[in-house]
């Protein structure tokens, strides 16, 4: 067969010849061919197979005699000693040769695990800025602030100043940038020491990176105004710290998500007592980047957005809405595309003023305008079901009769209701009324049909709120009547199997109390909040009774009662807070304007 020139020829090689095959017939089994080969070997021949001798290592004497010297091999007295067949090294094993390991560097074997000397780690920080008598909870706020356990080796005190010792460096710097923390109503200071005795000399690390965390917190502290409280976030994008590091802040092209964040969750472990915040100038087309103010900062006061690019209110979600800024007082929007374009298509500004307090229920200032409005402007608010910034007078009695039976009646009819509400039926007239309406929206309730309803009404089972409810929308007039409640024995029997409750009338804040008389009665009209149990969410009420004087022969009178109910209005609604109680004394003025 002619040869192959393949690839393998054009490198040099000689062509591969390809066998012939035989037949069959021809072809020799394995013992034929094994019988065949130890013929051949005892021969002596040297066939086609041959078998390989293995040919052991030549020893260095072999070598010698090879090349004509002369050796003499002699038997090794020296004790081999033992190694630990984990250090191996690789690399020459003369003495001046020094031994290369994988462990880390020459002349180094595997690191053998040691305890640690602490001793020489001890590290000393001085803090200082906390009030007195709070010594003692000074250690325990840096441990929980600090996120990581750990104890002092050592706590000195020395008048306003407070030494403590650590044994670990990483514990010392993070206690240092605690630096700026607000304990109390206090702004603590905190700084490394190098003396062991007070007074100490700070330690200045010039060459110490500063992480981001660091430098965001240097930027905060240089904003903040302790005597105004008063954080300054204007024209973020142009702050020297910020630029220095590269930090883009929110509202700036490109910025991370987590900046923003991030300085809000600083800004409220470092100032607790913030009231005053500005983002002026910061290009925001939202506040979505800095949505954490609600959450870190829940008690801000006052807030200005001024010369930023939002355009719509949806824009200011992330902040607005039911339990956010339940304390904001005064925003700022001028100088945003938002009120420019309400201002130019309406004419006025009555629509934006109406859309700025339906998502922010609690404004007093608006652009630095008292928040006025209209009869009619209070009716589309409520719609919303939100909390309205209207003014309130604090409790009212017209003289000082009417406020001490009201006052006496109060405190011993809520003390029986929340715990033995059996007692109650012999205050009510043979001729009293008693109704329940609920307005309960915002929890879930468990729907009661129709059939059910009458049921319970009927039978000595527990009601809820919604289930005894008469309110009259959607009623016809036939319904107009249904769930008034007439006579002591039903309305006491109907209150015993009413939800249980608990009225705290020991916080003057909760309550607003009115009553006055009238030609029909002492008229006293309670406003408050209630709830089931300590662990359930409070419910809001109002509740109207009409009081006149026990006669001698009546049970009340007989029961210790010096007037009995005539009429009895309870009306329980979703909680709203006691920002309504609250009452605006004078004429609020803008936290910006000075």
């Amino acid at each position: 067969m002619a040869e192959s020139k393949g690839l393998f020829s054009m490198f040099g090689g000689t062509g591969i010849v390809m066998p012939s095959f035989k037949k069959a017939a021809d072809i020799k089994t394995k013992e034929e061919i094994a019988k065949e080969a130890a013929n051949t070997s005892a021969a002596g021949g040297g066939g086609a197979w041959k078998t390989a001798k293995k040919r052991g290592p030549r020893g260095l004497a072999l070598k010698a005699r090879a090349m004509g010297k002369n050796v003499t091999v002699a038997e090794n007295k020296s004790v081999v000693p033992e190694f630990d067949p984990e250090d191996v090294a690789m690399g020459g094993m003369g003495k001046k040769k020094k031994r290369y390991t994988p462990y880390g560097g020459r002349g180094r074997t595997r690191p053998v695990e040691k305890m640690e000397d602490t001793t020489d780690k001890r590290v000393d920080i001085l803090i200082a800025g906390f009030e007195p008598g709070m010594e003692a909870g000074v250690v325990p706020f840096l441990v929980q602030k600090s996120k990581k356990k750990w104890e002092p080796v050592d706590v000195k005190l020395d008048g306003g100043q407070m030494l403590i010792t650590v044994n670990d460096p990483i514990v010392a710097r993070i206690l240092v940038r605690l630096d700026g923390y607000i304990f109390g109503s206090q702004q603590l200071r905190i700084r490394l020491y190098n003396n062991p005795t007070l007074p100490m000399t700070p330690v200045v690390e010039s060459n110490k990176k500063l992480t981001t965390i660091d430098i965001l917190r240097n930027f905060l502290l240089s904003r903040w105004n302790s005597e105004l409280k008063y954080l300054n976030l204007d024209d973020m994008h142009s702050d020297t710290i910020l630029k220095k590091s590269a930090i883009k802040p929110p509202g700036s092209p490109g910025s991370n998500a987590i900046v923003g964040p991030a300085m809000m969750k600083l800004a409220g472990e470092m100032f607790a007592d913030i009231v005053t915040i500005s983002f002026a100038r910061n290009h925001f087309k939202n506040v979505q980047q800095i949505s954490t103010l609600a959450q870190y900062l829940p008690n801000i006061q006052n807030i200005s957005f001024q010369d930023n690019l939002i355009k719509d209110y949806a824009n200011l979600e992330a902040l607005s809405g039911t339990g956010k800024l339940r304390h904001l007082r005064e925003l700022l929007m001028a100088g945003n595309p938002l009120r420019d374009a309400e201002m130019k298509q309406r004419g006025n500004d009555r629509a934006y003023v109406r859309n700025m307090v339906k998502r922010f229920p609690s404004l007093v200032l608006l652009d630095g305008v008292p928040v006025q409005l209209s009869e009619s402007e209070v009716a589309a608010v409520h719609k919303t079901g939100r909390v309205l910034p209207a003014d309130n007078m604090p409790n009212f009695f017209d003289n000082e009769i009417s406020q001490a039976a009201a006052t006496d009646f109060i405190s011993k009819y809520y003390q029986l209701f929340d715990t033995n509400r059996v007692a109650l039926s012999v205050i009510y007239d043979t001729n009293a009324i008693f109704s329940v309406t609920s307005n309960v929206k915002l929890r879930a309730q468990q729907k009661i049909r129709r059939k059910d309803k009458k049921k319970l009404m009927d039978d000595d089972e527990s009601l809820t709120w919604t289930g005894i409810s008469r309110n009259l929308m959607g009623k016809s007039k036939k319904q107009e009547g249904k769930g008034l409640l007439i006579g002591p024995e039903v309305i006491g029997s109907t209150i015993c199997r009413l939800p249980p409750t608990i009225h705290d009338l020991h916080k003057p804040q909760d309550f607003v109390v009115d009553a006055h008389q009238s030609p029909a009665g002492l008229l006293v009209c309670l406003h408050g909040e209630f709830k089931e149990d300590q662990s359930s969410s409070p419910y809001s009420y109002d509740r109207t009774f009409l009081l006149r004087p026990a006669t001698p022969e009546t049970p009340a009178m007989a029961a210790g009662w010096p007037y009995v109910i005539m009429s009895d209005i309870l009306c329980v609604r979703d909680y709203i807070g006691n920002g309504g109680f609250k009452p605006q004394v004078v004429v609020p003025t803008s936290t910006f304007a000075c």
